[in-house]
């Protein structure tokens, strides 16, 4: 029997010393005093004594011992926390980074697991940490906050507790040492402490606790379909943001289009890509992509199919300065949508291997041929899988095919893991029997119980030997592997997966 899935509380504040752990703890022992099985998993009490003596009573998991370029760190045992299966665990500092040899890069994905387990958590986290906000805060305080959370983990809590404080009133506690150490008080007064930062982020706080609420509360037709555009470039990061606080205050959701164009993306190019559509799944973003060498065009067409009523684009350096921008092509080819422009604050070059020629730079062969041959290998995936799904309609042989499909499609070694059954396919006689060992059989599970991708080159489980995908249909969850052996899964490669999501629920 599946265990439903336990309900995450999230305790919101706007700033270290706002009593987010305090409240959660004396939360926890209103629960505890009332018969609920509560243990703390991860604490930062910052050696504070009102909140250390609040956690007094209370069970504590031993921590995960961690060495790390000589010294040890202490984090949250998730696997400690499953065996031991409270009814209510408290796990501190949601947007924490995990230490390199931890299972999950990230405690929301730690916390997430342990959610799936059928265990209720409390938690804490400040409004700077959602990642929809990265830009706004740091324009706001000139602060560049690492740790973020994506925002559809603070939107679908089961109950956000807002823990609300007057920044003068949080001034005059660090200045009396309740926030931190005096000796570290005065540089954080003179730093990030100052009221005006303190104001915007608590401006923040309120704008983005009402958001939440109005989303949960809106029932109606959700008619507004944003499109926002992206590329390799750095700049692509806040466009993304825009969009997705856009769509948070219409209601709905917003898709990102990338446009290939350059038929080869360089490292650089590739990484930024992979950044983007990771950005744009933790906000919510569904991904796009097409291949042209009109993006103009190619968008306009996209515009009219979808019903898009809002399209939003960076303004680039590369059209900057030019007598006619690629915004203002799209102004005059789509004059009845609305089109926001992000002003772009980044340069971005794209390196290239060679000097080209004139007679190249007019007309690259190699270039418009990568770039068919990529959207021709989509169009033939999908043309096979769905001649597969056809031609078998006894699921197990289904499966069978269709991982020989893609085994053959991305040259490597497949297996396809549904409840009832394993269907793999092998490429240059490597042994798949790798596929059914404990801790890849490990990694599928969590894949398959927590929705989200896990293995080699994600952030959850990144020492397995495969990467794994979950693919969910009307009946249950199917998990893809890709074996990474000889290597990781590439940018492209998952763009087309990607692309082949949809075709695969259906025929799975």
């Amino acid at each position: 029997m599946i265990a439903a899935r336990g309900k995450l509380k999230i305790f919101f504040g706007y700033s270290a010393g706002a009593g987010k752990t305090y409240a959660m703890l004396k939360a926890a022992q209103e629960e505890k005093s009332a018969g609920v099985d509560v243990v703390i998993g991860y604490l930062e009490p910052h050696d504070r004594p009102e909140t250390l003596k609040m956690a007094e009573g209370l069970e504590v998991l031993p921590l995960k011992k961690i060495q790390y370029r000589g010294i040890t760190l202490n984090e949250f045992d998730v696997d400690a926390a499953e065996r031991r299966r409270p009814k209510l665990l408290l796990v501190d500092e949601l947007a924490h980074t995990n230490a390199p040899d931890c299972k999950n890069r990230k405690r929301y994905l730690d916390i997430e697991e342990v959610l799936n387990c059928g265990i209720d958590v409390y938690t804490t986290v400040n409004v700077q940490h959602i990642e929809g906000l990265h830009d706004l805060v740091d324009s706001a305080t000139s602060v560049d906050v690492n740790e973020r959370i994506p925002d559809e983990i603070f939107d679908y809590a089961d109950e956000v507790v807002l823990v609300d404080i007057e920044p003068d009133a949080l001034i005059e506690r660090m200045r009396e040492g309740k926030i931190y150490p005096k000796t570290r008080a005065k540089a954080a007064l003179e730093n990030f402490f100052r009221a005006d930062n303190l104001s915007s982020l608590r401006e923040l706080f309120m704008r983005r606790s009402a958001d939440r609420i109005e989303k949960q509360v809106n029932h109606g037709e959700r008619r507004t379909r944003i499109l926002v555009l992206i590329s390799p470039s750095p700049s692509s990061q806040k466009t993304i943001r825009v969009a997705a606080r856009t769509a948070e205050a219409f209601h709905c959701k917003f898709s990102a289009m990338y446009v290939e164009t350059n038929g080869a993306l360089s490292d650089e190019a590739a990484a930024n890509l992979k950044k983007h559509m990771n950005l744009v799944r933790d906000t919510g973003g569904e991904i796009i992509v097409k291949y042209s060498d009109d993006v103009v065009e190619t968008v306009a067409d996209y515009v009219r199919l979808a019903g898009v009523t809002h399209l939003i684009l960076g303004k680039t350096w590369q059209s900057a300065g030019k007598k006619v921008g690629l915004e203002d092509k799209f102004i005059e080819r789509l004059p009845n949508l609305e089109i926001l422009i992000v002003p772009d604050n980044q340069r971005f070059y794209a390196k290239r291997a060679y000097r080209q020629t004139l007679f190249a730079r007019l007309f690259n062969r190699n270039k418009l041929l990568q770039k068919y041959k990529t959207a021709n290998r989509i169009l033939d995936i999908a043309h096979l899988l769905e001649r597969a799904s056809l031609e078998e309609s006894e699921k197990n042989k289904r499966q069978v095919q269709i991982a020989h499909i893609l085994s053959r499609a991305f040259d490597r070694s497949v297996a396809i893991l549904s409840v009832k059954g394993k269907s793999t396919a092998a490429v240059k006689g490597e042994n798949v029997g790798f596929f059914g060992e404990g801790n890849e059989t490990a990694v599928a599970e969590w894949c398959r119980k927590n929705h989200k991708a896990a293995g080699r080159g994600t952030d959850t489980l990144r020492e397995s030997k495969a990467i794994y995908f979950p693919v969910t249909t009307n009946t249950e969850t199917v998990v893809v592997a890709f074996s990474c052996m000889e290597r990781k899964l590439t940018v492209t490669e998952r763009l087309i997966f990607y692309q082949l999501e949809n075709l695969l629920r259906m025929i799975l």
